[in-house]
């Protein structure tokens, strides 16, 4: 199939950052980082280091001041996500994600929801030729300057509903799951065309 004839959407799928910030912080934060400065896969490949202890998180620390996480937030460089957004990305494709369980409980002591850290651990080499000419032209600009016109191999993304690749941190997903996510009303996810609309 002709690059571009594809049928299929993809998006750059992120947080939405707009309205108050969440309202958690990770008390044992300090502890699980170690000498590192940020909570981070280990290097050179994805997904969870051995922690030492269950990330603590606490929920509604700031009042008014900010807002309840939503189903999606992001820490460091994973994602923080609600129980029923796990369990959708468990159903669409659990061989995309890594999770990190977590203790929650509330400002006042009470059990909280649950909540997860996240990591897409499938990376592919996802461009078509003129994607990756863009990125070897301009490495560090190239998803800024290009992301409403990449070109995706549909053959090396095949049956994936989300991935990441090796040439940014931007995670990708599909129609499929951004249609998903909607349908279950997911809140504070946002998905950005990567297609000329």
């Amino acid at each position: 199939m002709p690059e571009r004839n594809r049928a299929r959407k993809f998006y750059i799928m992120t947080c939405n950052f707009a309205g108050k910030p969440p309202d958690f912080e990770v008390e044992n934060l300090a502890v699980l980082r170690g000498s590192a400065g940020a909570l981070a896969p280990p290097k050179g490949k994805r997904g969870f280091p051995a922690y030492p202890e269950v990330p603590r998180i606490v929920i509604g620390k700031l009042g008014k001041k900010a807002a309840p996480p939503t189903d999606i937030e992001i820490f460091h460089s994973y994602w923080l996500i609600s129980d029923r957004l796990k369990i959708l990305f468990e159903d669409l494709d659990p061989e995309a994600f890594a999770f990190q369980a977590c203790e929650v409980r509330l400002a006042n002591g009470s059990p909280g929801p649950s909540y997860w850290l996240c990591d897409v651990v499938r990376v592919l080499e996802a461009f078509g030729p003129s994607t990756l000419d863009d990125i070897r032209k301009h490495p560090y600009r190239a998803f800024l300057l290009v992301r409403e016109s990449l070109v995706f191999n549909e053959t090396a993304v095949g049956e994936a509903y989300v991935f990441s690749t090796p040439y940014s941190v931007e995670i990708f997903c599909d129609q499929r799951l951004k249609d998903a996510c909607k349908q279950a009303g997911m809140k504070g996810a946002t998905f950005k065309a990567c297609f000329n609309k």
